[in-house]
């Protein structure tokens, strides 16, 4: 999935500083995990925390990082992505949110109309399975975080879900299959919250603290707000061209706010119980430099790194820009 803010491709790099920094250590924090793809990376050297704000972004991280083993299905007694993959829709078929108002029938073009009722049987199904007792929770959750996983190769978007696209992209024109999520097992008790940071930095503690919040004012809940609403399938109020949730605010990140985002920055390094912190942040980030060097410049051993870096591009017209990532390092 394509992510505001992605790690993938710093990833040796990022490694490459924590090991020449921390030489022994059990446990690696992922504080604003995202799509999970730092905690997948480090999960066969550390027991994993992870955590983010965003409710897909939680069901994404407990998939992948909190599971050590596939799903075995065993009440229910068959393979649902079988199932699910091969069943033809119902003739007569209730319309759902999807179909209402994210297809081409509502002018949305997110999805094409027959994925988007597929995208809304397959969520109805899972639904249905909890409520009868035939999935437990585990089950439930790992096959939201496929669901998730699986609806942005179909969606018709050049990068996030700000906006559609207005002419059909090739891919959006695919059929809907439901893909498996593969986790790695590290056999340690990994744990996968879906809380605000600052809140649970005050509850967590180890070895090695991983810090990447929000560089922008680019609010994440609005730019992924259909995965969102997709996960917690509350059908909620939408609003506008593109059909943003109404009552979001409370998934609203201060770490996007220039007035208190230093702040927020601040107390999670005060409040942090880790031996080894590091922030990942950029030149262009809200938070002025300078006041990021002020903030881990007391703690023991602080250093920055530079690692050159392409910003996040929505589309192909998007110029690059002379963008670097930083990460700054303490010992607390």
């Amino acid at each position: 999935m394509r992510y505001i803010g992605g790690k993938t491709k710093i990833l040796p790099f990022l490694e490459e500083i924590i090991t020449g920094e921390v030489k022994k250590a059990e446990s690696f924090c992922d504080l604003f995990a995202g799509t999970g793809c730092v905690g997948r990376y480090f999960k066969p050297k550390f027991r994993i925390i992870s955590n983010d704000l965003m409710y897909f972004s939680y069901l994404l991280n407990f998939s992948s990082v909190g599971l050590n083993k596939a799903q075995e299905f065993e009440n229910l007694g068959f393979n649902p992505f079988e199932y699910l993959n091969n069943k033809e829709l119902p003739d007569v078929l209730s319309e759902g949110f999807f179909e209402k108002e994210y297809s081409e029938k509502s002018g949305r073009m997110y999805f094409t109309l027959q994925n988007a009722r597929k995208i809304d049987f397959v969520r109805a199904q899972i639904e249905v399975w909890k409520n009868e007792g035939r999935i437990n929770s585990e089950e439930y959750l790992y096959l939201l975080g496929c669901l998730v996983e699986s609806v942005p190769f179909v969606s018709n978007i050049s990068g996030t879900f700000g906006a559609y696209n207005k002419i059909w992209d090739r891919r959006a024109k695919k059929d809907f299959v439901l893909r498996e999520i593969t986790p790695v097992s590290n056999n340690k008790k990994n744990k996968c919250f879906n809380k605000d940071a600052n809140e649970l930095i005050k509850e967590v503690e180890g070895d090695i603290l991983y810090l990447d919040p929000p560089y922008n004012t680019r609010q994440y809940i609005s730019n992924y707000h259909i995965l969102e609403t997709l996960a917690k399938q509350d059908n909620p109020e939408i609003t506008g061209k593109t059909g943003l949730r109404v009552n979001s605010e409370g998934q609203k990140s201060d770490f996007c706010r220039k007035r208190t985002a230093p702040k927020k920055l601040k107390d999670i390094i005060e409040n942090a119980k880790f031996e080894h912190i590091f922030l990942s942040y950029n030149t262009e980030g809200i938070i002025p430099l300078e006041v990021i060097e002020e903030i881990f410049s007391r703690y023991k051993n602080y250093k920055k790194f530079e690692i050159p870096y392409k910003t996040f591009k929505s589309n192909s017209r998007t110029k690059d820009r002379d963008l670097k990532e930083l990460i700054f390092y303490a010992k607390k």
